[in-house]
This record gives C-alpha cells, structure tokens and sequence, in this order.
C-alpha cells in the first residue's frame, strides 16, 4: 500500500470535522488491516475533542463510499483463534467511532457495502444520494460468512426486524429510497443537490432537529418475534436446503441477541464474534471466497492477449426468433440497443415479440421496470422477413435451427445483406463454428456467442472463437456480453464445447441407470441433496429430450462410443414422442407448478435397481469430473477456475462446493482416479480416467494447485 493516508481529515473553523476517504491507489475504498489502524489512530485522537460539533464521513471515489473489508484478508483467515482478534479489533474500531463525544454523519453517494455499511450504522446519522451507484448491504453470506464487525447487531437496532433480516439472510443491498424508507438513512437526496441540501441537514443535525428512529425491538412483542424468526428459518431452509450454514448462523445469532434482556451490545457482539470465527474458516466459506476471486478475474478478462479494442455495437439484428431469438432479442433491448428480429414467417416473430414481453411482464411485476421504461425498451425492438436495415447493423446474431447445412446457407445469405464491419455470431450450442465459418466470405469476423436459456436468468455465455476468428471480433463480443451484465468465457471450438459436453454424459448416464431399473424420484433427489437445483431427469424435461437428444447425438458423432447415446432417450424422442416440460410429458407429468413421475415409462423397463446415494453421486458426478479433465486437457478453457464458474453459471453446480474441479480436490484426484476404474470395469470405457488425472494422481497434484 502507498505511504500516503486512506484518508484526510480537517476541522473547519466553525468546527465541523470532515473524514474523507480516498485510498490511494485504488479504486474504491476498503476497510483493510492499515486502513483499519489508521481510523483506530484517528478515533482514539477523537476522544477528547470536545470543541468539534460533528464529524461528517464521506469518500472522494466516484461512485463508492466503502466497497467493504479486505476480502483476501478474509480469504487468509484459516483459524479461529488466530482469526478471533483481528475481528474483534475491527468491532472495537466500531465501537470507538460509535461513542465519540459529538455526532457522526455518513454521507454515501456510492456504493456502501459490508463493512463499509457496518461503518454507517455506527454513525449517529445518515444521507445517502439517490446517484444509482448508491447501494447499501451486507452482502458477506455471499462469502460464506455474515457481518462480524456489528452489523448483525446494530441494524436490527436501527431499523425494523423484517428488513433487518432480509438484508442480512439474502445478501441484497437497498437503494438510497428503500433505505430511507425502512430508516437506515435519514434522508435520500438527488446527488446533484447535496452541495445544497448538506450544510442545511449539517445545521439540523447540531440544533437536534433531525429525529432519530426509535430502536425496533421495542416496537415487537415477545410473540411477534418468534413468529418473524420462524418465518425467516422456514425461508432459509427452502432455499439454501441447508447446504449454506453462515445465513442460518447469522439468524440464529440475532434471534440470541435481539430485544429484551438480550438487547445489550457488548453481549451481543461477543456473541456475533465467536459465531463469526467459525464461519470465516468453514471450507465453504473459502470455497465462496475463491469464486468470488474467479468472478473478478473474469471481469478483467478481454478474451484475447493482445490490446485490440471492441468495435462498438450501437444496433443489432437477430436471425431466429423464436423463444431464444426473443430472449437475445430481449438482451439487446435491456441495454437500449436497437435490434431488429428477423425469422421467414410472422408466427416465428410472434413467438420472439411473446418471448420479449413475457420477460417485461415479470420485470414490471418485480418492479425493475416503470411502464414507461419497459415502452421505451420494446421500442427499441422492429421485426421483418428480410433483410432490410441490416446494412446498419454492428452485430448478427444467428438462433436457428441446430442443423450445419441450414444454418450455413442462412449465414451465407445473410452475409451479402451486412456491411463490412458487422460481427457475425452464432447461438449453437455444440456445432463447429470453424465449419460454419467455412460458409463465409470473411469468416475472421464470425464467432460463436452460446447463450443459456432462459436468456434473462442464466449470466453464462461461451464464446467460441473458430481458426480463422480474429481478435477484434473475439474482443468486441466479449465486451457487448459484459454490457448486457453477462459473463463470457473463452471456450475451445469442440462438439458440445464446454457446459454441454461435461453436462451431457451426465444427463446420458442418469438415463442408463433410468434403463438398468433406478428408480427417477431418488436418483434426482440424491443429486437434490448433493446440492444441484435439479436432478438429471428433472434437467432433462427442462431443457427438452428433443433438444437433449440432438445434442448427445452431435456428441456421440464428435466424440465416438464413449458418449454414445441411450438407445432410451431416442425412444422417448422418436416413439413416445415425448418433449419434455415445454410439452406437459417427459420423465415427469407437469400440471401447473406440480410435477409427478411419468406412469408410461414404467412399461420401457423390467427391472428394479435401488441404487445407493454413493453409487448415484460415483457415477453421474464422476462422469463430469473426467469430462471436465479431457476439456482441461485438450486447453478447451483456460483453468479449471474457468472450468469450474462455467459450470456454476451455466448448470447451477452447487457454489458451495467451490466448482466441479474443486470438488474433486476435495476428493482427493487419487480416488477419483481409483473409483472411475472401478465403474470402467463395470460400466465400460466411458469411465477410463482422463490422462491429466492419472498424471495428477502420480504426482500428487490437484487442479488447484
């Protein structure tokens, strides 16, 4: 860190004491070990000031208050007693600024997040601006862990119960309103008037004019507040199933502390304390910890090596619609980039435009949109069965049908309608981009850009870059992915290239153990428990077993008899004609929100096999972890960080276990590599060890080195 202070202090002559902070250096503010000692310095000098009528905090980064604490420190704390002081000073450092003898002032126009909100609550008043950028939270659960320097303490005592808990449980930070309205601030003003409004409320503040929210525990009955306790662990369990303890810790530590006789501070941060501790060096906190390192790598990563600019993309056109043209469509609209949907009739551009408002519809519920919004949005989006306007266009990108020779002579004929500069990108999710590209007279400036459906939901996209993909085209789609609030990773050019191929023989052997006579219901909830949002069967019916279908059979041609197909999936498709959930039938039977096993299979098997959670877990997550080797293997990503992110955006593996490679590590390569020989005994080669794993377990090593 640079010699020169995070922050400067000054009293004016009228004795209105100004903290500014201003990491040097960096680009926000964090509450680091030295930052941490500098303000306990200042505070303890505080003491005695007496003459000084208010002490204002604020930052001199644009659009960050406080980001939060140091998180490699954080990543660092692997004991607990040695972590135990360290979080104990930050507290006292706290509870310094809490008691000085004259009033404190936030004032947050920015982001204001972790410890740098644990740092507002033990001020006596707060403004926050309604600049966007303005976020207040607690996101710690995130990490694994919950707030340790007061946080679980002094909100509940500030503002009420209900919202205490859901900013703490769920991580979610409010805006400068939302605050404002449950009483974490005292007063949200537009950015632009704070020079104005601030002296005023300063004045307000010394002459007692500013009334202070009455502690809310005071305001709930004993009764009432078992029942919100109940109500938040009911929440919790159904949506976290246990498999993340620090949320669950943090409620149970603010149910021991909270009101009544166990309203005491001191008590309630010890309690806070010891609590934390645990938390912090939990495997599964280092196992947040580590992607949340993952994710800012990725926010960095450009795709390429060199320093070749993104073209910018100021309109876009999309061929196919449809519900994934209607959901890329949709993306482009969200970040007010006009596109235009193209499709050869007007029901396959109904169903696009159906798609699009679908999407609104629930935004506006959700209240992420006005109406007036949502209109100046779907303004953004025309339709055509030509080609008109695309001369203009930055960006193409192709959503049709999965089949090579279809969408080469699309591709082909929408190149001579498209201007020199125009990026052309594909939506497969597993053909070849390089043999698409063969289709084309600039093939440098086509890609593959596989997004996951539902385009709104899922953060993942892969990037696929072919042999003759050139870095402009590589650097432009990784930025327009990163404006629409995507992720994009690199990922080589191979049948299925990353997610699919390591999610396919998954799903294919979930359906030979469906064949040898497993019973759907416990092998889905034996993956349910392990962690994953869905079981294999229960994916299936969601992607679709005729899209399932296609995409293991383009597996199967690519990658030959180990990913050949369950002769039972293409009965399901071709005999049964079953579809999936989009057709009410599949594995299951789909009435409204409910779901039941489909009766009619039973008549495609004779036998009965119950098969143990252990064997259920060694054959379908094990089939992944070698997958994900040869990807590794043959460079198809990066790293296995890389690898192990994918997976998590793109199929929901559990964060908590840290990723699909880090969940091997934690195996142990050795015995995976000694478990899939033995399922390569009884179940073929499909489960011959990668080469990387048996290099790795001869020597040692683990993806994560």
């Amino acid at each position: 860190m640079s010699t020169k202070k995070p922050f400067t202090f000054k009293v004016s002559k009228s004795k209105i004491a100004e903290l500014v902070l201003d990491l040097p250096g960096e680009k926000i503010n964090k509450l680091s070990t030295p930052v941490m000692q500098e303000l306990d310095n200042l505070f303890d000098d505080l003491q005695t000031k007496v003459d000084i009528k208010l002490l204002v905090i604020k930052s001199n980064k644009p659009g960050i208050f406080i980001a939060g604490a140091d998180i490699e420190e954080i990543k660092n704390l692997t004991d607990p007693e040695a972590a135990k002081p360290i979080v104990q000073k930050g507290q006292d450092i706290l509870n310094k600024l809490e008691v000085l003898p004259f009033p404190t002032l936030a004032v947050i126009d920015g982001a204001c997040m972790g410890g740098g909100t644990e740092l507002i609550l033990a001020c006596d008043y707060r403004i926050a601006t309604t600049n966007k950028k303005t976020k207040i939270g607690l996101p710690e659960v995130n990490l694994g862990i919950f707030p340790g320097f007061g946080g679980t303490q002094r909100l509940p005592r500030l503002v009420n119960l209900p919202a205490a808990l859901q900013m703490i449980l769920t991580g979610k930070p409010v805006d400068a309103e939302k605050a404002a309205k449950i009483g974490l601030v005292n007063k949200a003003v537009p950015a632009e008037y704070l020079p104005n409004i601030l002296p005023k409320f300063i004045d307000d503040i010394i002459a007692g004019k500013v009334k202070q929210p009455k502690p809310s525990f005071k305001t709930n009955n004993w009764l009432s507040r078992q029942v919100i306790f109940w109500q938040a662990r009911k929440n919790l369990m159904a949506k976290t199933k246990g498999h993340y303890p620090a949320p669950i810790a943090a409620l149970d530590v603010i149910k021991r502390t909270y009101g009544g006789d166990a309203g005491n501070l001191h008590d309630g941060l010890k309690v806070e304390l010891d609590e934390f501790v645990k938390q912090v060096v939990s495997p599964i906190s280092k196992n947040l910890t580590g992607l949340f390192f993952i994710n800012e790598q990725l926010k960095k990563d450009t795709g390429i090596q060199g320093n070749t600019k993104p073209a910018e993309v100021k309109s876009a056109a999309q061929l196919g619609a449809g519900v994934m043209g209607g959901g890329i469509a949709w993306l482009w609209s969200k970040i007010n980039i006009p596109v235009r949907l193209k499709d050869i009739n007007w029901d396959g551009i109904g169903q696009g435009y159906k798609q699009i408002n679908k999407i609104y519809t629930y935004l506006l519920k959700r209240r992420k949109y006005t109406k007036d919004e949502v209109n100046m949005k779907l303004n953004r989006v025309s339709s055509s069965l030509g080609y008109e306007g695309f001369k203009t266009h930055d960006i193409v990108v192709e959503a049709i049908v999965e089949n090579m020779d279809i969408k080469k002579t699309v591709l082909a004929e929408a190149e001579k309608h498209i201007n020199a500069n125009c990026v052309v990108a594909s939506n497969t999710s597993s053909l070849s981009i390089t043999e698409m590209a063969t289709a084309l007279k600039k093939p440098e400036r086509f890609i593959g850009m596989h997004f996951f459906n539902p385009v709104n939901r899922m953060p993942l996209v892969e990037v696929i870059r072919g042999e003759k993909t050139n870095d402009k085209t590589v650097a432009t789609t990784f930025a327009l992915a990163k404006r629409a609030g995507k992720t994009p990773i690199l990922v080589g050019d191979c049948p299925g290239f990353l997610v699919n191929r390591i999610l396919m023989p998954f799903l294919n052997e979930a359906v030979y153990m469906f064949e040898q006579g497993g019973d759907i219901e416990a092998i889905d909830k034996a993956l349910l428990d392990f962690g994953l949002p869905m079981g294999a069967f229960w994916l299936a019916d969601e992607i679709g077993l005729d899209v399932a279908h296609h995409v293991a059979d383009t597996l199967h041609k690519g990658y030959g008899k180990r990913m050949a197909v369950c002769p039972l999936i293409a009965d399901l498709h071709d005999k049964l004609e079953l579809t999936g959930k989009k057709g009410g039938k599949g594995f299951y039977i789909y009435k409204g929100k409910k779901r039941t096993p489909n009766p009619d299979l039973g008549a495609l098997i004779d036998v009965s096999t119950d098969f143990s959670k252990a064997e259920i877990l060694d054959r379908l997550i094990l089939i992944m972890v070698n997958e994900a080797a040869l990807c590794l293997q043959e460079n198809i990503v990066k790293s296995p960080e890389y690898l192990d992110m994918a997976m998590i955006m793109g199929t929901g593996f559990p964060p908590f276990r840290g990723g699909l490679c880090k969940y091997a590590d934690s195996l142990g390569i050795t015995q995976i590599v000694a478990k899939l020989e033995e399922l390569q005994t009884k179940h073929g080669d499909k489960y011959k060890p990668a080469k990387l794993l048996n290099d790795m377990a001869k020597k040692g090593q683990s993806f994560y080195k």
